[in-house]
């Protein structure tokens, strides 16, 4: 039994959890469902706990007979408000805050898992954004205590709400701790003969697994091959059907192998029986399987961002650039054949993973608990209004820069070049954020490939037709998008004189000026900026015809992230709503 400050508690908290919007396993719940797993198996030791469930979480009440379980069909306060009076505390441990007028006697802790929409918010829609604003606002504003998963969570909002009365309560390896002590397993079996790698993430765009499936393509095509299984696969928004298109698209099939939710048990035997934890996300607020990972001496190569460093320090080893499947090729074929280093990380892994337990969580959450009620106590006013500082500011222009379809002049044009670098910002200034995507024929090169290696942002396209093209600008527009205005061109370096800095440059403060405008062209027919007349229903469909016979990508177009809304180029939908929709800016190119 855990030790609550050295002595047993004799004053038991009475505390109230919603659980009511907590996701099927099936569906998502991921991380946040492991955290309040651990939380009932530890808190009622502690304190008085009731629970409120919805009708598909009814099976949790089997496996915690001292919890005080409470069906209800919504978190309001027609359900809610009853069990609001009894409890002294109360806590919403699901990212938000329900209901949405909690009486100013309750002590309530909010539980805020990440701020990934702040720090990148180019990743979530428009919607989505409004919804986590509003739903983070007030959570953190009502709060008696707000308790994050980690310091690096904290320091965010710290920055961006003000916060001040945060806890740190670190999560830990969950499943590592749950099967180990069940099946009372020490150490990982021997490394079998049939090797891969893991990689445990529901497949949101921030986990990176499209990079991720490149990679293991880009290594094959150098004749090496490194199995990968992707786990928490669900079906939920045609998940399933991505990622294996991309696996096929990378002529992966049967290399990289994607499962859906796996028991636990099945999980622990792919952990430890794996050759290492491969883990590519882009932001994580804590990182579970990180953890677990180091727990059951399974070495570690993440990518170091967001809390990473801070969870995983020096037992693990780290990508040099997660953006680029050429560079995370690179990293995992070092990791794969350097049994020293997978050593090393195993034993510094398990040390580290020593300062994570679900018992230390709870005896955090358990002070949160304390310092919320003795908050309620002296009467420290809460709910005072709270104005987030904005999300982190969008670049002014994303540049997608294809090389496809190139002849032999090009290639030994742009190899004369040098750094790709250098060459990019000469046109198109060094301020620009550029991506750059390339068929994957063309880095069978080994120049190319060294070329290719060192540009911060990189995508592939399976090959040259129109519909890998249109893939690669989708998904450079849904990951590395991070600008009020997009670019996409292809290269050919005898039209590449049609751009310099200094065009770029005034295409977006002619966009500036003319609010009414939706994109721009470079026109060298124009003398001074023209602005188009707002499409007719006849024109907007020829123009759609044309374009589309090249695809469904816009190019050549400097297009605002604000009237394209959270449609995507390289989709039907974009090209058609700009065509029909939108009105040109012509700006001088002369």
């Amino acid at each position: 039994m855990l030790a609550h400050h050295g002595r047993e508690r004799l004053d038991r908290p009475r505390v109230l959890m919603n659980l009511v919007r907590l996701l099927p396993e099936t569906q998502g719940a991921g991380g946040a469902g492991r955290f309040v797993t651990a939380l009932l198996t530890h808190l009622p030791q502690h304190v008085d706990l009731r629970v409120a469930i919805a009708a598909h979480s009814e099976h949790l009440s089997a496996g915690f007979p001292a919890i005080n379980w409470i069906t209800v069909p919504e978190d309001t306060n027609v359900y809610l408000t009853d069990h609001l009076r009894w409890c002294q505390c109360y806590i919403d441990p699901l990212n938000g805050l329900r209901p949405t007028s909690i009486d100013p006697a309750v002590a309530v802790i909010s539980i805020l898992l990440d701020l990934q929409h702040m720090r990148m918010p180019w990743l979530f829609s428009a919607s989505e954004m409004s919804s986590r604003l509003a739903e983070y606002t007030y959570a953190v504003a009502r709060a008696d205590r707000l308790v994050v998963i980690s310091e690096y969570e904290r320091d965010n909002f710290r920055e961006f709400y003000g916060a001040d009365r945060v806890s740190v309560v670190h999560l830990a390896g969950f499943m590592a701790e749950d099967t180990a002590t069940r099946r009372q397993i020490d150490p990982a079996p021997a490394e079998p003969q049939a090797r891969y790698l893991l990689y445990p993430a529901v497949p949101w765009l921030h986990k990176n697994h499209e990079v991720l499936i490149q990679a293991i393509g880009h290594l094959k095509r150098r004749g090496i091959e490194v199995p990968v299984i992707l786990t928490n696969v669900g079906d939920r928004g045609g998940i399933r059907k991505a990622l294996t298109d991309s696996v096929k698209a990378n002529g992966v099939d049967g290399l990289v192998v994607p499962k859906a939710y796996l028991p636990e048990p099945e999980l622990y035997d792919l952990f430890v029986q794996s050759t290492g934890l491969v883990f590519p996300s882009l932001y994580e607020g804590f990182g579970i399987p990180l953890v677990d990972a180091m727990a059951l001496g399974v070495p570690v190569l993440a990518n170091r961002t967001s809390a990473v460093p801070e969870i995983c320090a020096g037992a693990v080893s780290y990508f040099a650039n997660a953006a680029n499947p050429i560079a995370v090729a690179n990293d995992i074929l070092v990791f794969w054949e350097d049994a020293d280093t997978r050593e090393a990380n195993k034993r510094a892994g398990i040390r580290q993973a020593e300062k994570f337990s679900s018992e230390k969580m709870a005896a955090n959450l358990l002070d949160a608990i304390d310092q919320a009620i003795a908050a309620k106590g002296a009467h420290c006013a809460r709910g005072a209004a709270v104005r987030p500082s904005s999300p982190a500011p969008f670049r002014p222009i994303s540049i997608l820069i294809l090389y496809v379809d190139l002849g032999p002049a090009d290639i030994a044009w742009l190899s004369a070049r040098g750094g790709l670098a250098d060459f990019h910002g000469s046109v198109f200034g060094a301020d620009t954020d550029i991506s750059v995507a390339a068929a994957q024929g063309m880095c069978a090169d080994h120049d190319m490939d060294a070329l290719f290696s060192g540009v911060p942002k990189f995508l592939y396209c399976a090959d040259t037709s129109k519909s890998a093209v249109d893939h690669a600008v989708a998904d450079f527009s849904a990951r590395y998008d991070r600008s009020s205005l997009q670019l996409v061109v292809r290269f050919d370096h005898r039209r590449f004189g049609r751009y310099s800095p200094d065009r770029i440059a005034l295409a977006a403060m002619a966009l500036d000026l003319h609010q009414e405008a939706d994109y721009a062209v470079l026109d060298p027919d124009v003398a001074d900026c023209v602005l188009d007349s707002t499409p007719t229903e006849v024109s907007g469909v020829l123009q759609y015809e044309q374009l589309r016979r090249s695809g469904a990508s816009v190019f050549d177009m400097i297009v605002k992230r604000s009237s394209v809304a959270d449609l995507r180029n390289g989709s039907t939908a974009y090209l058609s709503h700009l065509c029909t929709k939108l009105r040109c800016l012509r700006v001088p190119s002369a």
